[in-house]
């Protein structure tokens, strides 16, 4: 009776301890400093690469859900197995520079105006901006302008209420006249729409005017950027397009793109130091800002060396037409260019 009342004990024992460890183990340990879960490193083992099945909403001891199935992914987000045919860019808020980095390696490798992309938030910045062939140092030069023009350093609240205004008018002068014509059907631009919080992908752009109406709708953040709740879009009042991910803890199935897209989400660079879960929404100054877009360019290439552009075949094809044109170049700088032949009356003078 006395052993039977001891295993009982080290039974109950066992299963508290294994109880705890388990409601250890579903709280991830970044949850206080992002949000969403920082992503596995490529070498981390299969039990790290399990899908979180947790809701963390902003004050974390107020509510934990389990997540809907339709936003847990068994898969890593980049699949040795699935060929990688689109480009995703998360929401980002002032880590959208980390974003102009890596678009700005890929630029210099990738055609990415015939790249399929999708974007939310300032990922959908992005993916307009990289369609449409803008280079990545021409927009940080004329946001650092526009950002000296408003004052945005000097003024007590930073950006708060004239983000908005300042990103509209830094779209409008960076974007060409035909931009609606290069980004229509080659890139999806994910908003939230009131009240139901669906996030809905936008393709199909009627006009410039348009095509930033919906990246504006997308990256609306509310009351910071105009101090307004909601931008109207299409019918329908929205708010950032990544604004269920920020609670869910994952990206939206229209980035993942049914799992063969490449998503760059700042909170998988482990190399990038955040100060806490709403540091993508501080201002920085830009130096700082300079630092954040190259890591982006690092992690970008990190990246490619490991191999996660190999199927990229778009991509590919345009980086050994590019290796190919420079071998050309080179071969042509060594040879010398014979005079060309007089022609015509200057000639006929001549021989006169």
């Amino acid at each position: 009776m006395q052993r039977t009342c001891q295993m009982h004990q080290r039974q109950q024992s066992g299963l508290a301890t294994s109880t705890s460890g388990a409601a250890r183990a579903v709280l991830p340990p970044t949850r206080a400093t992002g949000r969403r879960a920082a992503a596995p490193r490529l070498n981390a083992s299969p039990a790290a690469q399990r899908p979180r099945t947790v809701v963390s909403f902003q004050n974390e001891a107020a509510a934990t859900l389990p997540a809907p199935a339709g936003m847990l992914s068994a898969e890593p987000r980049v699949s040795a197995k699935t060929k990688a045919t689109t480009l995703s860019w998360a929401g980002a808020g002032i880590f959208f520079f980390w974003q102009l980095g890596a678009m700005k390696y890929l630029a210099e490798r990738y055609d990415l105006t015939n790249t399929p992309m999708a974007g939310a938030s300032g990922g959908a910045l992005a993916a307009v901006l990289a369609c449409c062939g803008v280079p990545a140092d021409t927009v940080l030069q004329r946001a650092y302008d526009l950002s000296v023009k408003y004052g945005i350093w000097e003024r007590p609240l930073g950006f708060v209420g004239i983000w908005g205004k300042l990103i509209e008018e830094w779209l409008d002068d960076l974007l060409p006249a035909d931009a609606a014509e290069r980004c229509r059907g080659k890139i999806t631009i994910v908003v939230t729409t009131l009240p139901n919080m669906a996030q809905v992908g936008h393709s199909d752009f009627v006009d410039k005017q348009d095509l930033i109406n919906c990246a504006m709708a997308s990256a609306h953040i509310p009351m910071l950027l105009d101090l307004k709740f909601a931008r109207h879009c299409r019918g329908k009042y929205c708010v950032d397009g990544s604004f269920p991910d920020f609670f869910y803890n994952d990206n939206s199935e229209l980035l993942k793109a049914g799992g063969s897209a490449i998503i760059f989400d700042y909170f998988m660079d482990t190399k990038l130091v955040r100060k806490g879960r709403m540091d993508m929404l501080s201002l920085k100054q830009y130096e700082e800002v300079k630092h954040i877009m190259q890591l982006g360019y690092e992690y970008a290439q990190r990246l490619h060396h490991d191999g996660h552009f190999d199927h990229f075949e778009v991509g590919e094809m345009v980086f050994e037409q590019l290796e190919e044109h420079a071998r050309r170049q080179a071969s042509a700088a060594l040879v010398p260019v014979p005079p060309a032949p007089l022609v015509g009356p200057v000639a006929a003078t001549r021989s006169d």
